[in-house]
């Protein structure tokens, strides 16, 4: 599983967009995307793109978010308290193109190298293939969730950990 980014800043601008009709090949994760410009403790400016309907943020709040290479899993509202946890709100697909890809691969090698044999090898071996692509992802998608839900508790405790202390 790969690590986790914590990315913290301020919005200075944030805009709502509505996916266009997919063309062969796309899958979105959902049917609208924000685009979400970040000033971070240094200055510096980033731009983030999250597709969800939900952003429980808007300018001027401080925001924390849990990133996964260039994919956003997860926001904390350092300003109202509020958090999401992306994969649990729009879980990832569990099939993708290679998917079919590697179906239409199995349909054609089995028979090729196994002749007759293959054709009766075909249907069992696609279904395994599927079984096995489709289980692999809902673990996947399991151990992301716990992971994202971790971090966002870690950043709830830390934070409330700086409030303490800036208080007394």
């Amino acid at each position: 599983m790969a690590r986790l980014t914590i990315v913290a800043g301020t919005i200075i601008e944030t805009q709502r967009y509505i996916n266009v009709p997919m063309r062969f090949g796309e899958r979105y994760l959902a049917r609208e995307r924000r685009e979400v410009w970040l000033r971070g403790p240094d200055g510096r400016e980033s731009k983030w793109i999250i597709h969800t309907r939900v952003l429980p943020a808007r300018r001027g709040h401080r925001v924390v978010l849990v990133v996964r290479r260039q994919w956003v899993v997860g926001l904390v509202n350092a300003s109202t308290g509020a958090d999401v946890n992306y994969p649990r709100i729009d879980p990832p697909f569990l099939l993708r193109g290679f998917d079919l890809l590697a179906i239409v691969a199995l349909a054609i090698a089995l028979p090729i190298g196994l002749g007759w044999g293959g054709f009766v090898l075909l249907l069992p071996s696609g279904v395994v293939y599927l079984m096995f692509a489709v289980c692999s992802r809902l673990v996947w998608q399991w151990r992301l969730r716990r992971l994202v839900d971790k971090a966002i508790e870690q950043i709830r405790v830390s934070s409330a950990l700086q409030r303490r202390q800036r208080d007394r």
